[in-house]
């Protein structure tokens, strides 16, 4: 009888064991895509692609969030990838993708807004495209109220790449090199202020539209004279 006790025992023990295994591992899931460069028509093969799992925590009356490295892979020699992984998450938490880039080499684009589903297959595709080099030369005159600051933007989105320069010089040649989008509409500014940082301040810009081309360095002249604006 204590044989029989003892070996119901030890299977409901082995029961409850596996249960809780099973539970604490997740959701086989998995998440695939390919990463290319839209605009120039090609695959990008080595693209690292890192999943991690995000949370917020709070402590010391400041909140940030926190991520945890789940899986890695790069992109093969046509430009897809796939990781596969257990979907496992608590209140507060979610999966996405990690950044590696920033702009340098790729700027990259989501297909979509990143939702990772658990137990399916996840398609997330990424447009990472190459900046090209706005290289501008310029004449600046009368910069009385500098700094006089330059960016550049894709047309219609508000979208500003990157970098802005700034100028102090009252009158200066000089070249400044900024990045922008291959083969799109874009606008350059040239801004400053007048009247400080007051609220009362002036805004004084000059806008010019361009369209960039795929060659790596995009060369331009301008003469801006910042008292005719």
């Amino acid at each position: 009888m204590r044989r029989i006790l003892k070996a119901v025992l030890i299977f409901i023990l082995i029961l409850n064991l596996t249960s809780c295994s099973k539970e604490d591992v997740g959701v086989k899931t998995t998440l695939t895509g390919r990463v290319s460069d839209n605009i120039r028509g090609v695959n990008i093969s080595n693209y690292k692609i890192v999943l991690v799992k995000t949370s917020q925590g709070c402590s010391n009356f400041k909140c940030a969030t926190r991520s945890e490295e789940v899986a890695s892979t790069y992109t093969d020699s046509n430009g897809d990838y796939s990781i596969t992984f257990n979907y496992k998450i608590n209140d507060g938490e979610a999966y996405t993708l990690s950044e590696q880039y920033y702009g340098i080499p790729y700027e990259p684009e989501y297909s979509q807004y990143i939702s990772i589903s658990p137990g399916i297959t996840n398609i997330i595709n990424i447009n990472a495209w190459t900046p090209i080099e706005l290289k501008l030369n310029v004449e600046v005159l009368n910069n009385t109220n500098n700094p006089l600051m330059i960016r550049n933007e894709i047309d219609n989105s508000n979208t500003t790449f990157m970098n802005t320069e700034n100028i102090y010089e009252e009158n200066i040649n000089k070249t400044y090199t900024l990045r922008s989008k291959p083969n799109t509409d874009i606008k350059i500014f040239f801004w400053y202020f007048e009247g400080g940082n007051g609220p009362t301040r002036i805004l004084h810009q000059k806008t010019f539209l361009y369209h960039t081309t795929l060659e790596d360095v995009n060369t331009l002249s301008y003469t801006i004279d910042c008292s005719t604006f």
